[in-house]
């Protein structure tokens, strides 16, 4: 699937939270002023400072889109326990000598798998760590960012409630940190994807942003509703007339120009075809909108 570059879709986003967000991290400080579970962190050239890892996003964004896939109808791997059987991509694929090359294991797999990837299939999408700065800013400008964003960070104490009795725990007083404030940025770039996969991601991010899909821990506490926003779409295509995406037909990875009506969008010649970069929000839900239609029959 990706022996030729076809297009990327680059969403450069900017995440906001609007209530208490917590990521915890995997190891424990055992200082004495340290929160039962600190807010996970990592040392940068411009200091120590919070983030949110890819890897948290890729999962609640698995996640959602799951579930946007098994109300079309479409089946996804399904880890069951017990006697139930369950659907397994991965281990389908290990189990399957004959399924070696991607022209093979592409088609044998679920739609999550197809785009989340799986241990034998690389993903489609690439989550990108997000951080309280641009990456192209200033040096001087990063710092500043990191020492802004801790002014979010407060403890917030848990107590667990006896359900027989109605009253607390003895002995169950927990802390925790939480961030209230501050913007994170990064990207999220899907490489070679087919059109359903594109919409999926934004699909996705509008869910998240309408507050039905929450992030991080401890979400049944208030916790995780962030406000999502795309500050730029720029997508890179092997044509220079239209959007180059992948399409899987007769056994094959095949090219899928398809055509647009940009608006409000910058375009300029790219070694590989095009580039386009939309910065109008307008602009880049009426991308969106003409995709919608352009679907292809087999997806409904």
């Amino acid at each position: 699937m990706f022996k030729t570059i076809r297009n990327f879709h680059k969403f450069q986003l900017k995440i906001v939270p609007r209530s208490g967000f917590h990521i915890g991290a995997g190891d424990t400080d055992i200082t004495p002023i340290a929160s039962d579970a600190e807010f996970v962190r990592i040392s940068t050239p411009w200091g120590r400072t919070v983030y949110i890892p890819g890897s948290s996003l890729k999962g609640v964004f698995r996640s959602d889109a799951e579930a946007l896939l098994k109300s079309q109808n479409k089946e996804v791997c399904e880890l069951a326990k017990g006697d139930r059987k369950d659907k397994d991509c991965g281990k389908d694929i290990n189990n399957n000598n004959n399924l070696e090359k991607s022209e093979d294991i592409y088609p044998s797999v679920c739609p999550s798998c197809k785009t989340f990837g799986n241990m034998k299939m690389a993903s489609v999408v690439r989550f990108e760590d997000f951080f309280p700065f641009k990456s192209d800013e200033s040096d001087e400008e990063k710092i500043k960012h990191i020492d802004e964003i801790e002014k979010y960070t407060s403890i917030r104490n848990g107590i667990k409630i006896d359900r027989f009795t109605g009253s607390t725990s003895k002995g169950a007083l927990y802390d925790y940190e939480v961030i209230t404030g501050g913007c994170f940025y990064g990207n999220i770039l899907l490489k070679n994807p087919e059109i359903w996969q594109v919409l999926l991601i934004y699909k996705t991010i509008n869910n998240i942003k309408d507050g039905f899909v929450k992030v991080g821990g401890k979400k049944s506490r208030g916790l995780g509703n962030l406000d999502i926003q795309i500050e730029a779409l720029v997508i890179n295509s092997k044509s220079e007339k239209a959007i180059t995406f992948t399409k899987f037909e007769d056994g094959q990875f095949k090219d899928n120009n398809v055509q647009f009506d940009f608006q409000n969008a910058f375009k300029e010649r790219d070694l590989i075809g095009q580039k386009i970069t939309i910065t109008d929000k307008a602009a880049i839900e009426n991308y969106f909108q003409q995709m919608l239609t352009k679907l292809p029959e087999s997806w409904w």
